[in-house]
């Protein structure tokens, strides 16, 4: 854990939880996933091709036997990821040595303007790279 505090538990772990269904409160397990791993999944993706937040935690769950990953802790890995990133790419990084998190957000979406460079970021790197 880290310096001194309660941090929780180690990412990644399942955890059961209480959801509803048609209106009945039914048991889920629900993954909640580290940053490495959603990183190592956008990395996954080859240039040029887009996937979403939703197909990740899709595999993730599946992976991991969960019925589903946290999408929380996904938008906030990705959120983390998108500002290391972008910091690397500004200090002068090329884009093929950052994880290429634009592959995963649609510009088009609310997300996208929430992150560093916002949906003009996005885009221009899915357009790069076609």
């Amino acid at each position: 854990m880290g310096e001194g505090k309660d941090e929780g538990p180690q990412l990644p772990y399942i955890k059961q939880k209480l959801h509803s269904v048609s209106g009945v409160m039914q048991p889920q397990s629900m993954l909640i996933p580290s940053r490495v791993m959603v990183e190592e999944l956008i990395a996954e993706i080859p240039a040029g091709g887009t996937g979403s937040l939703t197909s990740i935690r899709t595999r993730l769950a599946k992976a991991w036997g969960a019925d589903a990953t946290c999408p929380v802790t996904v938008r906030r890995h990705v959120q983390e990821i998108a500002e290391t990133s972008f910091a690397a790419y500004e200090g002068g990084a090329p884009a093929n040595g950052i994880t290429p998190f634009w592959r995963v957000v649609d510009p088009d979406k609310p997300d996208a303007r929430r992150l560093p460079g916002g949906r003009e970021f996005v885009s221009a790197r899915r357009a790069e790279e076609r």
